[in-house]
């Protein structure tokens, strides 16, 4: 059996997609499984993956298009390495990410999930997100901070605990994941670019951007019920106006709200001890300050 396998779904993406498949091939460290589920892609994928002759690589492919998570918990069934990555068919891995996350993980048997940072493929600045698992899991209240497409996960983790993406969570079925095993399990990010992220018109943060954002506000209320709150609509918003570094400091109003909706939950988290009191303090003070992680 491979040490790793990379799972990598692809659906109408034939203008990146080789480039994605050819990073994950000419990984410096070489003992992986790539599994490829070509989710009855129409514009040519298919047949440019089937031409692809590395015995490494496993092709699957759908004669209609069934849905990503679908295709990413095939992906988990399928895998047989001891550790699983996830790769998407439109970003390019940097050469020694494998060999990076797969010694991480080697020396530090108590991480379960692990991602890492990224940089954008147009040339930006290095997105580095927070570290430790209690940063991990108070910030995942505010902002989905595991990069998908950076994540390496231990297989035995994902059969003893079951694990499959949930379809009740349209295009955010990342940010539902994490936001379920990080009460179960212990989670990291590296701050170590692992992956150029693309950024382009037909990715789904721009196609489906209100079904996303509809699907991570009721994540984020699902979090908020382990501390005895149900968000009013009024309350939802103030939540997102700080999350999204909307607060105006000299708008009286706004920010006299802002405070008090944070003073809210800060006083509800020390009844129920749900996150860190310390990491949510600032982690509330950070957005309302307008300072990013």
């Amino acid at each position: 059996m491979p040490k790793a396998s990379v799972i990598l779904p692809v659906y109408n993406n034939s203008d990146f997609v080789l480039e994605a498949i050819h990073s994950i091939l000419v990984q410096t460290y070489s003992d992986f499984e790539l599994i490829i589920i070509d989710d009855g892609s129409t514009d040519g994928s298919a047949f440019l993956i089937s031409q692809i002759a590395d015995p490494r690589v496993i092709k699957i492919f759908h004669d209609t298009n069934r849905g990503l998570v679908a295709s990413l918990n095939e992906g988990l069934n399928k895998a047989t390495g001891e550790y699983i990555l996830r790769m998407d068919s439109d970003d390019i891995s940097t050469p020694d990410r494998l060999g990076v996350q797969i010694s991480f993980m080697d020396q530090n048997s108590l991480i379960d999930v692990c991602g890492a940072a990224f940089t954008t493929s147009s040339g930006g600045v290095m997105k580095v997100n927070p570290a430790s698992h209690d940063e991990i899991k108070t910030w995942l209240l505010f902002h989905c901070c595991m990069c998908h497409p950076t994540i390496i996960m231990r297989t035995s983790m994902i059969h003893q605990l079951g694990v499959q993406y949930d379809s009740n969570y349209p295009h955010a079925e990342d940010y539902e994941l994490w936001n379920r095993l990080v009460f179960q399990v212990q989670m990291a990010n590296l701050p170590i670019n692992v992956l150029y992220y693309r950024q382009h018109n037909g990715q789904v943060s721009n196609q489906h951007r209100a079904i996303q954002d509809a699907t991570a506000r009721r994540i984020r209320q699902r979090q908020f019920s382990q501390l005895g709150l149900e968000l009013s609509e009024a309350e939802n918003q103030i939540m997102l106006d700080i999350l999204e570094f909307k607060i105006n400091p000299y708008d009286y109003s706004s920010y006299t709200k802002a405070l008090g909706f944070a003073n809210w939950v800060l006083d509800q988290n020390r009844k129920y001890w749900v996150y860190n009191q310390e990491l949510l303090n600032m982690a509330f003070s950070r957005c309302i300050s307008h300072l990013p992680y």
